[in-house]
């Protein structure tokens, strides 16, 4: 056996000689132990949850009479959904703009930019969509969006570990985990658009819903991403 080594998982080597992908993998490795502790103390929300979805009428919101395990739940559905997103985007980012060597402490930076812009970004979602609701819909109504909303995206943030776990373990498929990643976005977008026009959409004024929904709430908010990305991306290079 003289002469032979062995080399482990490898990850980014960055100029300090920490390894940014294995801190990540931890936080993840930690998350996910997290969600479990939620999915099992928290499951009848879960389940609830998952029954109003499919039904689409209107009931109490969950998180209407808050106790500590729905506060404790919304929180951490809401942050691990915002987190994986930074954390998958961030993945992405450095593959494709090839930054490969910098220091922890500036990886972190960047990681945390991903996390604000997120935060921001659904921030600026909740703010048009209770604007929106104003105009068109009653309270209730909204009460009933708001809670299937964050069904959904609660959902979302968990279909988000199989994108991440495969970009961590599997090099030789980067493009098919980014085409995963896609393809659930797509999905959650698209759900999210049928649910919303099947509870507010009126015939009265049906086109102007339309017109203004697509542009306010999808397009907008997107060109918002995109250009924050962009001024991202140029002041790293």
């Amino acid at each position: 056996m003289d002469g032979v080594s062995f080399e482990g998982y490898a990850g980014i080597g960055w100029g300090d000689g920490l390894l940014i992908h294995d801190i990540l993998v931890c936080a993840i490795i930690v998350l996910l132990s997290i969600f479990a502790y939620a999915f099992h103390n928290c499951y009848p929300l879960f389940e609830k949850m998952t029954r109003g979805l499919i039904s689409l009428k209107e009931r109490q919101n969950l998180f209407d009479t808050p106790t500590r395990e729905s506060v404790f739940f919304n929180f951490f559905m809401r942050f691990q959904t915002l987190f994986l997103s930074a954390v998958i985007l961030f993945l992405i980012f450095c593959r494709i703009s090839g930054i490969q060597e910098q220091r922890v402490q500036q990886a972190i930076i960047l990681q945390s930019g991903f996390f604000l812009l997120l935060i921001l970004f659904y921030l600026l979602k909740r703010f048009l969509y209770y604007l929106y609701s104003r105009v068109f819909i009653s309270k209730s109504k909204f009460n009933l969006w708001n809670t299937t909303y964050h069904t959904l995206f609660y959902y979302f943030g968990i279909l988000l570990y199989i994108p991440i776990l495969w970009l961590f373990f599997v090099h030789d498929h980067f493009v098919g985990a980014q085409i995963c990643f896609i393809a659930i976005y797509v999905l959650f977008r698209a759900t999210v658009i049928y649910v919303k026009i099947r509870l507010f959409y009126d015939k009265n004024n049906g086109f102007l819903f339309l017109m203004l929904y697509l542009c306010a709430q999808e397009i907008v908010p997107l060109l918002f991403l995109y250009e924050s990305l962009s001024y991202l991306h140029n002041v790293i290079e």
